[in-house]
């Protein structure tokens, strides 16, 4: 993946705002991420409705017109990702791509990170269901946590500071460590009583409910909310 991989990844950073369309969140929505996917389902694009960086990690795999759809097919992809997320920054993504996109590196990265991904989905559905934190959840976010590079940086945040763990990685393995500090944050600085999975049975997404009282259904009340509530009309009129 040499300039053509660069090139759209500058172009994908581009049209980023066009994937997503904001709108106004109140009443019932109040606590919802503030932007709904917009993409066509043939083209699936990166669901960034979670709340939570860890759980818009593991969402990177959901169900599409009735079938699994991995968006994290390829290095590339892997990197849009972190990018889009605002996990990395455009320099850095075009410099990993440079260093590590065309040869055996990216590979291992991406195979690692789907993985990691697998072990983070898995470790998630124990909290929903109420089983704690698995051992191998703990493990896998230690393990790579010990690989990250960087430095822990003060930095101002409104009125006050915030630490912030700064990557600068040496080796294409520390992008992950940025997922494994997401994955951190979402057990000590959140409530992990907190995350839920979408109410509509055919979803497998899962969300961090911001809501006031905690009460929060679905990924996104513009997709899941609204076929749900269809369907309950539905099974109303049939009685």
């Amino acid at each position: 993946m040499g300039e053509g991989a660069r090139a759209r990844l500058a172009r994908s950073n581009a049209e980023a705002d066009l994937s997503i369309t904001p709108r106004p969140v109140s009443g019932s929505d109040a606590g919802y991420t503030p932007c709904m996917p917009v993409a066509a389902a043939d083209n699936p694009d990166f669901l960034f409705l979670a709340g939570d960086a860890c759980l818009d990690f593991v969402n990177t795999r959901p169900i599409v017109k009735g079938r699994t759809a991995d968006l994290l097919m390829t290095y590339e992809d892997f990197v849009r990702w972190l990018t889009r997320a605002g996990r990395m920054d455009a320099r850095s993504a075009a410099e990993a791509l440079k260093r590590w996109g065309d040869g055996p590196e990216g590979v291992m990265v991406i195979e690692r990170a789907r993985a990691f991904r697998e072990t983070l989905r898995q470790m998630i559905d124990g909290l929903v269901r109420g089983r704690g934190l698995s051992t191998e959840g703990f493990a896998a976010i230690n393990s790579i946590l010990a690989e990250n590079d960087g430095t822990l940086r003060l930095e101002r945040q409104g009125g006050g500071f915030r630490t912030r763990f700064a990557a600068s990685p040496t080796q294409p393995v520390a992008l992950l460590g940025t997922i494994a500090e997401a994955a951190a944050e979402l057990l000590t600085a959140k409530n992990p009583r907190l995350v839920r999975r979408c109410g509509n049975p055919d979803c497998v997404l899962f969300f961090y409910d911001a809501t006031r009282n905690h009460r929060r259904q679905w990924c996104a009340m513009a997709t899941c909310g609204n076929l749900m509530k269809v369907r309950a009309f539905r099974r109303r009129q049939r009685r």
